[in-house]
């Protein structure tokens, strides 16, 4: 339907259309200098709360593209370049390693890890870049009273010193596998922020300092934020790795997925950012763009999409639903994922049958621990009446005690084609006698930590495969009043198990000890079937003729963006 939607209403754009042309602002005259003045106007599909990963708290920190935002204005000692997978030096002068020195276990099990940082960086008001502004932002992250979402490597990290302004120590008082990506540091910058950290905490994370007042390490510097619209910024010339190729780019927010490739196709952008675009339409306009020099770039992303599962019996409907075993594995059975993978990937991805893809390297190590639980409708039904589900003569599932009907909802919010999950989940939990809600979460909840840990169905959710690795079903990072809902555990899942697999994986540095863990921890939440992994996600990146750099992941590498 939206395939159809969008080639009707915007074929008379694309014939018209030019098939590149300056972004708005973009210098066109000649001149020696003209080629350095260059504007770039791209689109994701949210707004960003803040200019602040760690910081944002709720599901939405990530979604929609708003990390893309981030990376334009601001620096990380690591940067992610394919999520999960690589990681590259950018604040710090080297990565961390234990042939160096730099990342040691100590003999009475506690841990230290000592980042270089590069010489030079100046924040975007001209003031350097130290240690001491990492050693203020570890400070906070520690303080209970400023929420984060780091989970346990900040748990884990007792203390820092700052010998000299370019060398940041970590003391750990265990070791914690993830070290090396520098979770817990990202920068802030201590001059601008320390007074009203000190001062006016209640007011810290509300601050104009991580929005429109924002000053960051970044390649680009804020120039202004039109709340609800887009964000300009400039050219830092001072950014430590050279000077960026675009002078000036807008980043336009366009929360609708038709509008987004209409845009693309007016010239309106230069270039569509992950997530937003249905691949469905982006695969007809990558045949319709043939020859003309404009791209669609299609790539997987790392991440798969997932049922999140509501644990708590206080929260979950109907009861004796999704917190029985049985039930789950299932309505995990009776779930179609290979029609899933069909119609969201064109059969491009994979199925998913847990966090390990199968490309990731780990993979042939652990895939032997991975429960297989093949769609089958039969063994479905039959799960079902063992958990005390029957079908009656319309077909409803109904408790057999008591008769009530088996109600569930399946949530998710708006686009990166959520609602074609919801409705092929509905459609596979309807063919075994479930009566289904699909709720769309308002935008104004998405990013409401208490609304989405109180869901009492399912959510249609997306993550990458190494997230789950460390922390993510550990029933200490379970959302909660005590830690004001922002735990990463949303569901609520609790398995005395797993959490001990859990602590002892993120205190195991040696990849070969970690093989058996994972193992034990695939066997433990896939056998529980805690989630229902669905299948692996791949973006698509409209992006115009002349555009140079983009590489169809993220902003990572944005001051090597060009147009020629």
């Amino acid at each position: 339907m939206l395939r159809a939607c969008l080639i009707g209403a915007s074929l008379a754009l694309l014939a018209c259309a030019p098939t590149a042309r300056p972004s708005v602002g973009s210098d066109t005259g000649g001149g020696a200098d003209a080629s350095a003045r260059k504007s770039l106007t791209v689109a994701i599909q949210r707004e960003p709360a803040m200019f602040h990963d760690d910081l944002q708290v709720g599901g939405a920190a990530r979604s929609g593209g708003v990390q893309n935002a981030v990376l334009i204005v601001h620096e990380y000692l690591m940067a992610e370049v394919i999520p999960g997978v690589r990681f590259e030096p950018r604040l710090a002068s080297e990565a961390i390693s234990v042939e160096k020195g730099t990342w040691r276990v100590r003999p009475d099990g506690a841990m230290e890890t000592t980042w270089k940082l590069r010489p030079n960086v100046r924040w975007h008001d001209g003031r350097p870049f130290s240690s001491d502004d990492l050693v203020f932002s570890f400070g906070v992250y520690k303080d209970p009273e400023v929420l984060n979402t780091i989970g346990t490597a900040i748990r884990l990290m007792d203390s820092v010193a700052a010998p000299d302004p370019n060398t940041l120590v970590v003391y750990w008082s265990a070791p914690f596998l993830n070290a090396a990506t520098a979770p817990g540091l990202i920068p802030m910058p201590r001059h601008l922020l320390e007074d009203l950290y000190v001062n006016d905490k209640a007011n810290f994370l509300s601050s104009p300092r991580f929005t429109t007042s924002f000053v960051g390490l970044g390649p680009y510097r804020l120039q202004h934020w039109e709340l609800g619209s887009h964000i300009e910024f400039s050219r830092f010339e001072d950014y430590y790795s050279g000077r960026p190729r675009i002078s000036n780019l807008v980043l336009r927010f366009i929360s609708d997925s038709q509008a987004m490739v209409a845009s693309a196709l007016a010239g309106a952008v230069d270039a569509v950012l992950p997530t937003g675009v249905e691949l469905d339409a982006a695969l007809d306009l990558r045949q319709r763009w043939e020859g003309t020099g404009n791209q669609v770039l299609v790539a997987p992303d790392g991440k798969f999409d997932f049922l999140e599962i509501q644990h708590r019996p206080e929260y979950a409907r109907p009861p004796n639903g999704l917190t029985n075993q049985l039930v789950r594995q299932a309505l995990y059975q009776a779930t179609d994922r290979q029609v899933l993978a069909e119609v969201l990937t064109s059969g491009l991805a994979p199925v998913a049958d847990s966090w390990f893809a199968p490309t990731d390297p780990l993979r042939p190590q652990v895939e032997s621990a991975i429960p297989q639980f093949p769609f089958d409708r039969a063994r479905a039904q039959e799960l079902l009446s063992r958990a005390g589900w029957l079908r009656t003569g319309d077909g409803t599932l109904v408790g057999e005690q008591g008769g009530e009907a088996f109600d569930i909802s399946v949530h998710a919010q708006e686009g990166g084609g959520r609602q074609t999950v919801q409705n092929v989940v509905a459609d596979s939990w309807k063919a075994v006698g479930a009566r289904v809600a699909i709720d769309v979460i308002p935008v104004n909840l998405i990013q409401d930590n208490e609304y989405a840990a109180k869901l009492p169905g399912a959510r249609v959710f997306t993550l990458p495969g190494d997230r789950l690795y460390t922390d993510r079903m550990h029933s200490g990072l379970a959302s909660s009043p005590a830690n004001r809902w922002t735990g990463n555990n949303r569901g609520g899942y609790a398995n005395p198990r797993a959490d001990s697999i859990y602590d002892r994986m993120v205190t195991t540095i040696d990849e070969r000890e970690r093989i058996p863990l994972h193992r034990e921890l695939l066997q433990e939440l896939m056998g529980d079937v805690a989630l229902m992994p669905t299948f692996w996600r791949i973006d698509a990146v409209l992006v115009l003729k002349g555009v140079t750099g983009i590489d169809g992941r993220t902003t990572w590498n944005v001051s090597q963006w060009d147009r020629v």
